[in-house]
């Protein structure tokens, strides 16, 4: 629950509240759903809201739209134009009191994907363990030069988790210096991050 920058910066706005969820070892957002519904249900028991714009599609917020619904909260899901198929849940679009759908052009100059290097020696055997933990221990040596142990200190108590920049960085340059993708290589990822964090621990 470490704050990044631009969260910072977002959560310093007036009338905004930012809920972070937890990183699981995946690097996945976890815990997100039940802060929306216990936000929803306690804005809606105290009337504080009339409506709500709910942006998502997860089949998990159901019971959130359901529980704001029930002390009379109109609740309106907001989406973003599927490229093909459907990419909100049946469940919630039956469920929600009103639906909008955004544009991919609308929405395309505001997001953008990272370009994924391919590299020419993906069909060679993976690096080993030991070779991705030096790595990583690399990588966190530059990283503390750089940004110092005041960042340090505020990185720690996530441990054994990154925060999600941090952890992109991570894997990112750790690919350019492997002259190879890990994006396959879920144990690899592992021990990347477990490199990275054995060395700052060590200059804590």
């Amino acid at each position: 629950r470490i704050h990044t920058p631009e969260q910072q910066a977002i959560a310093e706005l007036p009338d905004v509240k930012v809920r972070l969820g937890n990183l699981n070892a995946n690097n996945q957002q976890k815990g997100v759903d039940s802060l929306i519904r216990s936000d929803l249900e306690s804005l809606a028991r105290h009337r504080a809201i009339s409506d709500a714009a709910l942006v998502g599609g997860d089949e998990d917020l159901v019971s959130a739209v359901e529980a704001a619904q029930g002390y009379g909260a109109r609740v309106h899901l907001w989406g973003i134009e599927a490229a093909e198929g459907r990419n909100q849940a049946e469940a919630l679009l039956w469920e929600v009191d009103s639906q909008r759908t955004f544009d991919l052009d609308f929405c395309r100059p505001y997001v953008t994907r990272r370009p994924v290097t391919m590299y020419e020696n993906e069909g060679e055997p993976p690096p080993s363990r030991d070779e991705v933990r030096f790595i990583g221990a690399r990588i966190a040596a530059t990283w503390l030069a750089e940004r110092g142990r005041d960042q340090l200190a505020e990185l720690l108590p996530g441990d054994p988790y990154l925060p999600g920049p941090v952890d992109q960085d991570l894997l990112m340059e750790a690919e350019g210096l492997l002259s190879r993708s890990l994006r396959g290589h879920a144990a690899l990822r592992r021990v990347l991050r477990d490199g990275f964090w054995q060395h700052l621990r060590s200059q804590y």
